[in-house]
């Protein structure tokens, strides 16, 4: 009896991860698999496959959700302190609007957060590229528990937004 018990209990779980299976966005993956999983992603319909140019600059987008949050603040501190770039606050009660409102958003090398529970997104300006390095390039950034899941191409940096608030001068 206590055999078939365990024997029961050993099936049930085996059947779990066909019920549940396991989140691909933990763990890390090997640049070939990011490439081949990008590659999938980025589709004959996506902005990256119209892009015509054979240089551009590339947005990347990476998947945070699965990021424990040491590293989203290694993340932020690549960017610069805690008083760099914009900080921009959405409310609306649909994920899909708030998602779309962030995607088109400019973005620079210092990189922007989307922080929902499902997605977490991190975006991030790359340099001036060949397009066919692009895949490669976004993959190099990915860490362990983020995927690269766009890359959007400009052909060129867009200028910096000017402050909204003017400089002061300061009498030495």
């Amino acid at each position: 009896m206590r055999a078939l018990t365990l024997l029961a209990a050993s099936v049930a779980l085996g059947g779990c991860s066909l019920i549940w299976p396991e989140d691909e966005r933990v763990g890390s993956e090997t640049a070939e698999e990011c490439a081949a999983r990008a590659a999938n992603l980025l589709g004959p319909g996506s902005q990256f496959r119209a892009y015509e140019g054979e240089v551009g600059v590339p947005t990347f987008t990476y998947d945070i959700t699965k990021l424990g949050l040491e590293e989203v603040q290694a993340l932020l501190g690549e960017g610069g302190d805690e008083t760099a770039g914009a900080r921009t606050m959405s409310e609306t009660s649909q994920t899909s609007t708030a998602v779309e409102e962030f995607m088109a958003r400019e973005v620079d090398e210092k990189g922007a957060f989307f922080l929902g529970r499902d997605p977490a997104l991190y975006r991030v300006r790359g340099e001036m590229q060949p397009v066919a390095d692009m895949i490669a390039s976004g993959c190099a950034r990915q860490q362990a528990d983020m995927r690269l899941i766009d890359v959007a191409v400009a052909d060129e940096a867009p200028e910096p937004a000017a402050d909204s608030e003017p400089e002061q001068e300061t009498d030495s």
